[in-house]
């Protein structure tokens, strides 16, 4: 279990006494998700048993969070602790809108128009020296760490084209596309490194009972990237056929 014995005394440690309301993620084996209830507060309790999970999440919520205000939680501690990797966040209300299983496109255009705005005031806010996963120190996490996004792009789809060949994904137009994708990877040399969220979807954006949006969660994915990074995950997931959804999110967001 990500949640044992340890984890238990180190939260004790340093919120106090505290019972669990909820447990969010008991299947999980990577990340335990507890809701709580210390000195009558809501809490959430997240742990991770990834580094590269746990420190960009941390990162971000020291850092980056901040520019969304109400709509995010805030970062109340944080704790690493025998291979156990935790934080510990106040609440946003409601839930997410894959958990509701909202699908009326009139209450989900506000909801993605808002995601959208906040996203370019997230991107407009901060600006990074190197592409790639933070620590909680801001330092690179990784090794290889890429200052030029050219060298960056062509180095994310190298190892895409590499792991498609070994697990034999990749057909041959696939492995054209992701080739003509890497000699034409000049169009970002201008970018430059920008708070990004590889899992920005509306799995991870709350709303409430009517559907209004009201913040969002799960930091974990977050990194130093190319701003357009941000889409992906939206545009090939969920409004791949949906234009109208896709369009109030690039209203929201703007040029």
């Amino acid at each position: 279990m990500l949640v044992n014995k340890n984890v238990v005394s180190t939260v004790r440690s340093l919120i106090g006494e505290f019972t669990v309301i909820k447990d969010h993620r008991s299947s999980s084996d990577r990340t335990g998700v507890l809701e709580i209830n210390a000195k009558n507060k809501r809490m959430f309790l997240k742990i991770h048993n990834r580094l590269n999970r746990w420190n960009p999440e941390v990162y971000a919520y020291k850092n980056w969070t901040c520019v969304f205000g109400e709509y995010a939680p805030k970062l109340i501690d944080s704790f690493c602790y025998d291979n156990s990797y935790g934080i510990i966040t106040t609440p946003i209300h409601g839930k997410t809108i894959n958990e509701y299983g909202i699908d009326n496109e009139n209450i989900l255009q506000a909801v993605y128009y808002k995601a959208g705005e906040l996203l370019k005031q997230l991107h407009s806010n901060f600006i990074g020296n190197y592409f790639g996963i933070p620590r909680i120190d801001g330092l690179p996490f990784e090794n290889n760490v890429k200052i030029n996004p050219v060298d960056y792009i062509i180095s994310e789809l190298q190892s895409i084209l590499k792991s498609g060949y070994d697990k034999g994904f990749l057909n041959n137009s696939d492995k054209e596309l992701v080739e003509w994708c890497i000699n034409n990877s000049d169009v970002f040399t201008n970018s430059k490194p920008v708070p990004t969220n590889w899992d920005f979807s509306q799995n991870n954006w709350m709303v409430d009972d009517n559907g209004e949006f009201t913040g969002f969660i799960d930091f974990e994915n977050m990194l130093w990237g190319i701003d357009v990074d941000s889409f992906g995950v939206v545009i090939e997931r969920y409004t791949q056929n949906r234009p109208i959804l896709r369009q109030a999110l690039f209203d929201g967001y703007g040029l």
